[in-house]
C-alpha cells in the first residue's frame, strides 16, 4: 500500500505484476470514511488490476473524510447536489490522469463505491462510459440530480448492484428506483438485496467479488482472442 499526493485527488494504490494488462480499479468509500476501507478488498481481486483508492475532500474529523455535505435530516436534501456534481468533475479528471502517471489501459476501467461512493459511481460511469464498463454500487442508489445531461446508450456497460434490505441510512426502495432507469436505457445490471443493514454481509462480498472475478475471465478471454 503506498500513499501517493502527487496527482489531484490523494489515494493509496495496489500495483500489478502485469505490464500489458494494467486494468484499472478504482475505489470511492463512503461518507465518514477513508480511502483504506474498501482497499481491504484488494486481496481478493484479480491481479492484472491495478487498484487505486482515492480519498473524499471535505475533512469530517481525523480519518474521517466525505465527498459532499449529507443532510441527514432532510431526504429531500440528503445530497449536496453542487458539491456532488464538482466532486464527478473531479473524480472524472483524475481517472485521465491516473491513466496516464501509471500507465494504465483507458479501457475497460472498472470502479467500486460502497454508500455515497455508490451514488458518485453511478454518475461518473454513465459520464465516463466509454472508458468505464464495470461499476461496483454497494448500498447506494441512482440519483437523477448529478447524472449528465447526455448519457450515451452504452450496451457494454455493467452493474454490480446490491442493498441491505434492513437499511436505515439509505432505503432499500431509493436502490431499485434506480433499476428502471437502467432497464430503459438497456444498461445490463445484477441486483440482489441482502440480510443486512447499510453494511456488506459475508454472502454480499462473495457475491461481488465472485462476479468481479467472472466478469474480469471475460474481458481478458476477449481480448485475447
Amino acid at each position: 500500500m503506498l500513499l501517493r499526493n502527487q496527482l489531484s485527488i490523494k489515494h493509496i494504490i495496489k500495483e500489478t505484476g502485469y505490464e500489458n494488462e494494467k486494468t484499472l480499479f478504482l475505489m470511492i468509500h463512503g461518507y465518514g470514511s477513508n480511502e483504506k476501507d474498501l482497499f481491504s478488498f484488494q486481496k481478493d481481486l484479480p491481479e492484472n488490476f491495478f487498484i487505486i483508492s482515492i480519498q473524499g475532500f471535505y475533512f469530517i474529523r481525523t480519518n474521517k473524510y466525505s465527498w459532499y455535505d449529507i443532510d441527514f435530516d432532510n431526504k429531500n436534501k440528503f445530497i449536496n447536489i453542487i458539491q456532488a456534481k464538482k466532486t464527478i468533475e473531479k473524480i472524472s479528471f483524475f481517472i485521465h490522469e491516473a491513466i496516464e502517471e501509471y500507465k494504465l489501459k483507458k479501457n475497460p476501467i472498472w470502479i467500486c463505491g460502497f454508500s455515497q461512493g455508490a451514488i458518485l459511481s453511478y454518475a461518473i460511469a454513465l459520464k465516463n462510459s466509454d472508458k468505464i464498463k464495470k461499476v461496483i454500487a454497494l448500498s447506494g442508489y441512482l440519483e437523477y440530480r448529478i447524472l449528465p445531461k447526455q448519457i450515451n446508450h452504452n450496451y457494454d456497460l455493467e452493474f454490480f448492484i446490491s442493498h441491505g434490505k434492513y437499511d436505515s441510512i439509505i432505503p432499500v426502495n431509493w436502490s431499485k428506483k434506480g433499476l428502471k432507469f437502467l432497464k430503459e436505457k438497456k444498461i445490463l445490471f445484477f441486483y440482489k438485496e441482502y440480510e443486512s443493514g447499510h453494511t456488506l454481509n459475508h454472502s454480499n462480498y462473495q457475491d461481488f467479488i465472485n462476479w468481479i472475478k467472472e466478469n474480469n475471465k471475460i474481458n481478458q478471454n476477449m481480448n485475447h482472442e
